[in-house]
């Protein structure tokens, strides 16, 4: 699995950025990339589901599946998502901690390409690369809506 760790301090207590997180406010955050709607009845937590729209440089994924694996109020949450062609297989984490200024802000991807041994090549020569500035681009989106 391929790992990426990006982080932002947002001047905004945890409670803020953890409640608009797990919203469809996300939307607003990550909607050149997908769009979401939780599908679970309820409020967000363990096995809530999700379901993403690609578009843009994830558009070739289709429609994505994603479930809450780890939730842990104003701290920290993972979705395991996939797309229905069996192409992506990814965790996403967000780690919020709470600092003097405000919170920081952690995505951490790990994520499995197929293809083998080109999909690895084409991994490091270019996925890896665009999602990583996918996420930059993402936690910015982030902080420019918490902070406005």
């Amino acid at each position: 699995m391929t790992k990426l760790t990006i982080s932002r301090e947002i001047q905004a207590p945890p409670e803020i950025i953890f409640s608009f997180v797990i919203s469809e406010r996300m939307n607003d955050v990550w909607g050149e990339w997908m769009i979401g709607k939780w599908d679970s009845k309820g409020p967000v937590g363990v096995g809530s589901v999700g379901h993403f729209d690609t578009r843009g440089m994830l558009a070739n994924f289709g429609k994505m599946t994603g479930t809450v694996t780890e939730f842990e109020p104003n701290k920290k949450m993972t979705m395991h998502s996939q797309d229905a062609k069996g192409k992506i297989d990814t965790y996403d984490t967000m780690l919020l901690e709470p600092t003097s200024t405000g919170t920081k802000t952690t995505y951490v991807t790990q994520y499995n390409v197929p293809y083998s041994v080109f999909g690895k090549l084409f991994d490091k020569v270019k996925i890896r690369k665009d999602m990583e500035a996918m996420h930059v681009k993402m936690l910015e989106n982030l902080k420019r809506i918490i902070e406005a």
